[in-house]
């Protein structure tokens, strides 16, 4: 993120006038109500702004599940604030969150997740199926969004007849559909070999070059050396990765 100064008038560098992060995490924590109590999340502060390509790495079970959860609210943190789009979440109902989570974020996984009975189109223009957009509007946006992950030349196939990394581009594709703020990723190339992997980080890097805001979750350093950026979880807790 850029900032601004006059160092003329001596002044401290300031963030551009406007600028709202799109994830902001103030001391949240995530602790589960067993004997003993788990903190899953421990005082994680995390701020990401708008464009930034984000990789959160960690073994398992360092609280990167739960993390993914808070982060696409899925879950609720136990305390500390958790702000998306300048939005303090924890003001939100159930409904106002899964409208504001369908809204505003995009969900890539490490499965599919893809109807082997449906076109790759249809797959794509099923995201927005409950929006209450009309068939011919969901068409043109699915095409629009399987032409940007360059897949425009597949709109008829079924997705048993691509390679793995195609269907993982069809999965972009999907959650690209409702232009979200934030595009959340859980080991996104952890069923692609080598060359698949390689092609999905070029689109990310596309995507990110187009102003997309890009957080992925993985415990592969060589995913996470293709980001811009590098967080690492341990115990619950993040530090930032020099």
């Amino acid at each position: 993120m850029s900032v601004v100064a006059d160092p003329d008038l001596g002044e401290e560098p300031r963030e551009p006038a406007g600028v709202v992060p799109v994830v902001v995490l103030d001391d949240v924590w995530r602790v589960f109500p067993t004997d003993p109590p788990v903190e899953a999340l421990r005082a994680v502060h995390l701020r990401v702004d708008p464009g930034e390509y984000v990789a959160i790495i960690g073994p398992s079970g360092s609280g990167k599940s739960t993390l993914l959860n808070v982060l696409g609210l899925l879950d609720r943190p136990t305390g500390g604030t958790y702000q998306l789009d300048g939005i303090d979440t924890a003001a939100l109902g159930d409904r106002a969150r899964a409208a504001e989570r369908g809204r505003r974020i995009g969900f890539v996984f490490q499965s599919f997740h893809l109807l082997s009975y449906r076109s790759v189109e249809e797959n794509v223009m099923l995201s927005e199926l409950y929006l209450g957009t009309s068939r011919r509007d969901r068409r043109c946006r699915a095409v629009e969004a399987l032409e940007r992950v360059g897949l425009g030349h597949r709109l008829g196939f079924s997705p048993i007849r691509l390679s793995g990394g195609e269907r993982q581009r069809v999965a972009i594709a999907r959650a690209l559909l409702g232009e979200p703020s934030l595009l959340l990723c859980d080991e996104p190339t952890g069923n692609l070999d080598s060359a698949n992997t390689a092609a999905v980080l070029d689109l990310f890097d596309d995507l990110r070059a187009q102003g997309l805001t890009i957080l992925v979750i993985t415990h592969d350093t060589e995913v996470a050396a293709r980001a811009q950026r590098r967080v690492r979880m341990v115990d619950g807790q993040l530090a930032e990765v020099a």
